[in-house]
C-alpha cells in the first residue's frame, strides 16, 4: 500500500480510509455520524471494546472492523472461552456466527443448554452474568429421528425409510422374502401437514417425522 492512499477499515459495515495509521474511539465515532458512544472491534474472531484512551493500530495488511453504537451500555458474553464485549443490550445468533467465523456447520449452544440456539435468534446481554455460548460440531446422528413402532421407540438413523425397513424394524430378522407369503400392512399417523396419515405400498419411502408413528401388521395368507 502506498502511504499516500492511507488505510482502509470497515466502519458499520461501510470502507473508510483514514490517513493515519493509529486511530481512536472518537475517529471512529465521528465517521459513523454516532457522536457519543460505543466502539467495538468485530475483525479477528471476536467482539472487542476500543478503549478512548487507547488507539488502534492499522496493520497495513489487515483491515480492521468495527461497530459503533449510540449511547450504549458496555455488555460482555463468552464465546467459545473468550471474552467478548458488545454495546447493545443483546446480540444476534447471527452476528456471533459473522463475528466469529463460525460455520453453518456447527451448532451454538446458550449456557450449556442441550437445545441449539435457533438461527437468528438473539441472546440477551442484560443477565446478572455474561452469558455463555458454546460452538459444537454438529454430531453425525444430528438426522436421527426417533419414531413409535408398533408401541415401541426406535431411533431411526436417517429420517427416510422404506416400507421394507419399518417391516424389519417391527420384525427383526424377517426374511422378506418368506415375508412375501404373509400380507404385510405399514401405516402411520402424525406424520406431515400434508400426509399426517396414511399408509405404505412395498418398495414405497417415507421421510418420517419426529414423533411419527407406525404400525407394521403381518397375517398369514390362507
Amino acid at each position: 500500500m502506498d502511504d499516500n492512499d492511507g488505510f482502509e477499515i470497515d466502519v458499520d459495515g461501510r470502507a473508510q480510509s483514514v490517513s493515519s495509521a493509529e486511530v481512536t474511539a472518537a475517529q471512529l465515532l465521528a465517521l459513523s455520524g454516532v457522536g457519543d458512544g460505543i466502539v467495538i472491534r468485530v475483525d479477528g474472531g471476536r467482539a472487542a471494546h476500543v478503549a478512548p484512551d487507547q488507539p488502534v493500530l492499522i496493520q497495513a495488511d489487515v483491515r480492521p472492523a468495527f461497530r459503533t453504537f449510540r449511547d450504549g451500555t458496555l455488555r460482555h458474553l463468552r464465546v467459545a472461552g473468550l471474552g467478548w464485549d458488545w454495546g447493545d443490550p443483546a446480540i444476534t445468533e447471527t452476528d456471533v456466527r459473522r463475528i466469529g467465523g463460525i460455520g453453518e456447520d456447527v451448532e451454538l449452544y446458550l449456557d450449556g443448554g442441550e437445545t441449539s440456539l435457533r438461527r437468528g435468534s438473539v441472546i440477551d446481554l442484560t443477565t446478572p452474568w455474561p452469558p455463555q455460548v458454546e460452538a459444537r460440531d454438529a454430531l453425525p446422528d444430528r438426522a436421527s429421528v426417533p419414531v413409535v413402532i408398533n408401541g415401541r421407540t426406535v431411533l431411526l438413523d436417517r429420517p427416510d425409510v422404506t416400507f421394507e425397513d419399518l417391516v424389519g424394524l417391527a420384525f427383526p430378522g424377517t426374511d422378506l422374502t418368506t415375508a412375501l407369503s404373509r400380507a404385510l400392512t405399514v401405516t402411520y399417523r402424525r406424520g406431515p401437514p400434508d400426509r399426517p396419515e396414511g399408509s405404505l405400498l412395498s418398495q414405497e419411502a417415507i421421510t418420517a417425522r419426529r414423533g411419527e408413528v407406525f404400525n407394521v401388521s403381518a397375517t398369514n395368507k390362507s
